[in-house]
C-alpha cells in the first residue's frame, strides 16, 4: 500500500488513545440495561419517552447526514421499548422514509404529544406544534464518546449515545447502534462479481476519485479474483454520464443512472463489491447490503466519523483524513482547509489499492 494512505476496516474497535474523545461518565458495559446514569437525565426528553403517542422521523436535506443519524431514531425506539411502550413511528421527507418501518401493535396511549426527530428540513415539514418535542440531528455537534476502553467515533454510536445520556438509563444497543436496512440479495450471478462504483460527490473539486479510476480498480479486482466484472457506475441526480469507458473480455460496463432511492438500495443488496466516493450513496450500500464489501475514499473528512460502524463498511484515507480522524476534527466546523495540509489529494489513492482492500475484503467475508 502507497505510504500516505491508511486502510481501515469495517467495525474496526478504536481506543480513546487513537482519537479524540471525551468520557461517557460511565462504564458501559458493566451496566445492565435500564440501570439510571449517575448524571440527571434531560427532563423534557424524558418526558417525551413517557408521554408520546407517536415518534415522527424527518429528513429532508442529506442523504448522508440522514442515514448516519438513524443511530439516534435506534435509540428512541430503544428507550421506548425500555418504558414498555410501542407507539407508531411516521416517516416524513425525502429520506426520513428511507428508515424501516415495522407494524406495531396499536398504541394504548392516546397522545397527541409527538416526539420528532430528524434534521432542519424535515422538521419543518413535520409542522410540530407547541406541544411536540424536537430534537435536530447536527452531525457537526455531535460528540465523539468513549468509556475508557473503547471510543465510538462512527456517527450512528454518536447519536445513540448522545440520547442515552439525555435519556438517563443504559439502553439495550451495541455497536454500531443503528437498524440496516438490508434487503434480499439473492443468489450471487453465476461466478461473475457485481461492482458497483458510486461516484456521484458533493464535492467534485475535493471528494471524487473519478470514473476510470474506479473503473481501474474493477478491471484489477477481477484479475485478481480471475472473474469476470460487471460494473455499474452510479452519479448523482444532476450529474452526466462520464465519457465512455471501454468494455473487454471478462469486464462490461454499466450506466445506472436516475434510479430512485429505494431501487439503489435494491441493485445494492445484489453487490458483492461496492467502491464510493465518500457520500451519501456510499452510505446507502452500506446499510442496504448484507452481502457487499463496501470501500468508502476519504480525503476531507474523518473516515470513521462519517462511517456506519458496520463490519462490511471499510475505509480508505489520505493524510487529511487520518487527522481529521485522530483529532475529531471538522473542516467545516473548525475552518480547516485540506490544501493547506501536505499535499494527498484523494487522486494519491492508487486504483491497485482500491482493488486490493476490495479483494481483501472478500477474502476475509467469505465463510
Amino acid at each position: 500500500m502507497s505510504p500516505p494512505v491508511r486502510r481501515h476496516w469495517g467495525g474496526t474497535v478504536y481506543t480513546p488513545g487513537q482519537v479524540r474523545s471525551e468520557p461517557l461518565g460511565y462504564d458501559r458495559e458493566a451496566l445492565p440495561a435500564g440501570r439510571s446514569l449517575p448524571e440527571p437525565p434531560d427532563h423534557l426528553l424524558r418526558r417525551a419517552v413517557e408521554r408520546c403517542g407517536q415518534v415522527v422521523v424527518a429528513f429532508q436535506s442529506k442523504l448522508g447526514d440522514s442515514l448516519l443519524a438513524f443511530g439516534a431514531v435506534a435509540a428512541v425506539t430503544d428507550a421506548l421499548a425500555l418504558n414498555g411502550r410501542t407507539v407508531p413511528l411516521r416517516t416524513v421527507g425525502r429520506y426520513g422514509r428511507l428508515y424501516p418501518v415495522t407494524p406495531s401493535a396499536p398504541c394504548p396511549w392516546r397522545s397527541s404529544f409527538r416526539l420528532i426527530l430528524g434534521d432542519e428540513s424535515g422538521v419543518a415539514l413535520a409542522q410540530p406544534t407547541g406541544e411536540d418535542h424536537v430534537l435536530i440531528c447536527r452531525p457537526e455537534r455531535a460528540r465523539c464518546f468513549h468509556d475508557g476502553r473503547h471510543a465510538h467515533p462512527f456517527l450512528p454510536a454518536r447519536y445513540y449515545l448522545e440520547v442515552e445520556r439525555r435519556v438517563g438509563a443504559r439502553l439495550p444497543g451495541e455497536p454500531p447502534f443503528l437498524t440496516p436496512l438490508s434487503r434480499d440479495g439473492g443468489a450471487p450471478a453465476g461466478g461473475g462479481l457485481t461492482v458497483a462504483a458510486v461516484i456521484a460527490t458533493s464535492r467534485p473539486d475535493r471528494k471524487d476519485y473519478g470514473a476510470e479510476r474506479f473503473a481501474a480498480a474493477a478491471r484489477i479486482i477481477g484479475e485478481r479474483t480471475g472473474r469476470r466484472v460487471r460494473l455499474l457506475l452510479i452519479p448523482g441526480r444532476e450529474e452526466r454520464a462520464p465519457r465512455p469507458l471501454e468494455a473487454a473480455d471478462g469486464f462490461e460496463v454499466e450506466w445506472a443512472a436516475d434510479i430512485p432511492l429505494e431501487e439503489l438500495a435494491t441493485l445494492f443488496a445484489r453487490c458483492d463489491v461496492v467502491l464510493g466516493n465518500d457520500t451519501g450513496l456510499t452510505h446507502l450500500a452500506a446499510l442496504s447490503s448484507a452481502r457487499a464489501e463496501v470501500v468508502g475514499l476519504y480525503g476531507r473528512h474523518s473516515h470513521s466519523k462519517w462511517r456506519t460502524g458496520l463490519s462490511r463498511h471499510h475505509a480508505l484515507a489520505t493524510p487529511f483524513s487520518e487527522h481529521m480522524h485522530r483529532r475529531d476534527l471538522c473542516p467545516v466546523r473548525d475552518s480547516l482547509d485540506e490544501r493547506d495540509a501536505p499535499r494527498s489529494p484523494l487522486s494519491s489513492i492508487p486504483p491497485a489499492t482500491v482493488a486490493e482492500t476490495a479483494v481483501l475484503a472478500l477474502d476475509r467475508g467469505t465463510p
